[in-house]
């Protein structure tokens, strides 16, 4: 079978969304695929650029000369999504005639670009979702629930995913808001399969527990002491994370260790649109023992994510059903907690309730007074997550269950 993915960003880029797809042609490769990769050639950030054909683990990368302003610039970034869609629609519409599409939602409604093409062209389509469109639009403060340019998305979203031949989320809570999308089309189908499937996402495959030593090591490297504790939040720093309640938990936190506590380290590594505030934070709290670190390649993730002792994530609860933080899946992979920041009722918090890997604060209180009393079965939390992650975050099975439903999505269409 000849697949077609669509994505806006592909490894060896950092976009998250890019090493996934990546793992998941790798394995349709495998399994006796052909699969074209259609994505951009400029970076994620918009600092550099790729070649324009590259073969990659068997999988083909054709790389369009869209623009790339990246994505501090919200004027730049909408440029560089508008010139990928050009590029796209024309490279679907003359030059590929794929057995099967899969588009991903980077950038935001390209499935609805893939259907379009698709009709026309008689091609079974499949949408993968990352980010649901528009409610992430809503939730970011774009728009209002009783506008009618939100009703006027709304209504593209449902043309975009009816009569797809399959559409995957990351999380049962996504699928859930998914299927208002679909209704009455959602449901039983022939042969009793349902449009609407959730795979979760999983880490990358270097992601290993380290031994004691060997954290020793890597944290000595960066200056840190055995004692200290080194909270991390790793990643993305999106409207959607409750940035500022880490913030606040290290200004609380703040001098402890004059007070005969251990030194804490709040450590944020990455970027996203928030790291300016966490930067302005840091300058007018000169107590708080804030560290920023940049974004870090793909080989050095594991022992990045090794140094801290435990993991910060969080979603703030208009984003529940929209996003699954992918940092997650890594996090558990190496083995260490998490403390999450966030409702009790979302993908996130359910994974650690279930895996008995880390703590739930639904505040800065919460958290701060979480953080004062850890270190007494964090360890045990670590094996825990790494056990639920080879369990449910596996970097071979989940892709393979993927694969598996594509093959059933094409073989019904066809």
């Amino acid at each position: 079978m000849r697949i077609l993915l669509l994505n806006q960003y592909y490894v060896p880029d950092m976009a998250p969304t890019g090493q996934v797809a990546h793992d998941l042609a790798k394995v349709l490769v495998q399994r006796g695929h052909q699969v074209v990769v259609l994505c951009s050639s400029r970076s994620y950030d918009g600092g550099g650029s790729y070649p324009r054909r590259e073969q990659i683990d068997g999988v083909r990368a054709v790389r369009l000369s869209a623009l790339g302003f990246g994505r501090r610039w919200r004027v730049g970034k909408m440029l560089d999504y508008f010139s990928y869609y050009l590029l796209a629609s024309m490279n679907m519409l003359f030059r590929w005639k794929p057995d099967l599409v899969l588009a991903m939602t980077t950038p935001p409604y390209l499935g609805l670009l893939a259907k379009l093409v698709c009709r026309l062209r008689r091609i079974p389509h499949v949408h993968w979702i990352m980010d649901l469109y528009p409610d992430v639009m809503l939730a970011d403060g774009m728009l209002k629930s009783e506008g009618r340019v939100f009703r006027w998305l709304s209504a593209l979203s449902r043309v975009e995913l009816r009569d797809s031949a399959l559409v995957l989320t990351v999380a049962p809570d996504m699928a859930g808001r998914v299927e208002k999308y679909l209704v009455p089309d959602v449901g039983p189908r022939s042969g009793g399969s349902r449009v609407v499937h959730w795979i979760p996402l999983w880490g990358d495959a270097s992601l290993r527990s380290f031994s004691p030593e060997e954290a020793r090591n890597l944290r000595r490297d960066r200056g840190w002491a055995e004692c200290d504790l080194v909270l991390m939040y790793s990643g993305n720093m999106g409207l959607g994370h409750r940035i500022g309640d880490f913030l606040e938990g290290a200004r609380r936190t703040a001098g402890r260790q004059e007070r005969g506590g251990p030194r804490i380290r709040w450590v944020f590594a990455g970027g996203g649109r928030r790291w300016a505030e966490v930067e302005q934070f840091r300058r007018d709290n000169p107590g708080a023992a804030i560290e920023l670190l940049d974004y870090v390649p793909r080989s050095l993730l594991a022992d990045h994510l090794a140094t801290a002792d435990i993991h910060l994530v969080s979603m703030r609860s208009d984003w529940n059903g929209l996003m699954a933080p992918s940092k997650l899946q890594g996090i558990f992979a190496i083995g260490k907690p998490v403390i999450f920041v966030g409702d009790e009722d979302n993908c996130v918090a359910h994974w650690i309730r279930e895996a008995r890997a880390g703590w739930i604060a639904r505040d800065a209180d919460e958290l701060v007074s979480i953080v004062c009393g850890t270190r007494m079965n964090d360890a045990e939390m670590g094996e825990n997550a790494r056990a639920y992650a080879e369990e449910h975050f596996d970097h071979i099975r989940n892709p393979c269950r993927i694969a598996e439903l594509l093959e059933t999505a094409a073989e019904r269409q066809s």
